[in-house]
């Protein structure tokens, strides 16, 4: 299949997961850690399936604000498969990879908040940290990635 018949999708949530993303789109080709840079990660997006808040990102247009995460190289089948599963349109996003480079034109998932920020119920938690450490994510990092998960904007944060 040529290049062209592929989509680089970046997940910064449970999708980091590589549990999650093979029952979602089966084996994928390639997938490298990337990050995001003027987004930061919220965790504003009720979900019934995890019963609480979910990732999500929220663009600041400051450079120094990055979300961590994995791009996979998936068909375009897996990702529309995927897509159909998310329920809504991917936006393009370029990320960066560890080796300096870019991928300008890759795909993600963003939602409208539907919630005020709260921590993430503790099994997505867990399967975020799960997913990162696969990935090749060091325990310092994935900790400072998490620590502040859904604290922004509360009272008692």
């Amino acid at each position: 299949m040529a290049l062209s018949n592929k989509v680089w999708y970046f997940a910064y949530d449970a999708d980091v997961n590589v549990g999650q993303m093979s029952r979602q789109v089966g084996e994928w080709h390639l997938s490298k850690r990337a990050l995001a840079r003027n987004y930061r990660l919220a965790f504003d997006v009720f979900s019934s399936r995890w019963q609480g808040c979910v990732a999500n990102l929220k663009q600041t247009d400051r450079f120094e604000d990055t979300v961590h995460g994995v791009v996979y190289l998936l068909t375009e089948e897996q990702f529309l498969r995927l897509q159909k599963h998310q329920g809504i349109s991917p936006v393009d996003l370029k990320v960066e990879l560890e080796d300096g480079n870019e991928i300008s034109h890759a795909k993600t998932f963003v939602r409208a908040a539907t919630a005020p920020e709260r921590p993430p119920p503790e099994p997505y938690r867990r399967a975020m940290e799960d997913g990162l450490l696969e990935h090749g994510y060091k325990k310092p990092l994935v900790d400072r990635i998490l620590a502040g998960a859904g604290t922004r904007g509360r009272a008692d944060a």
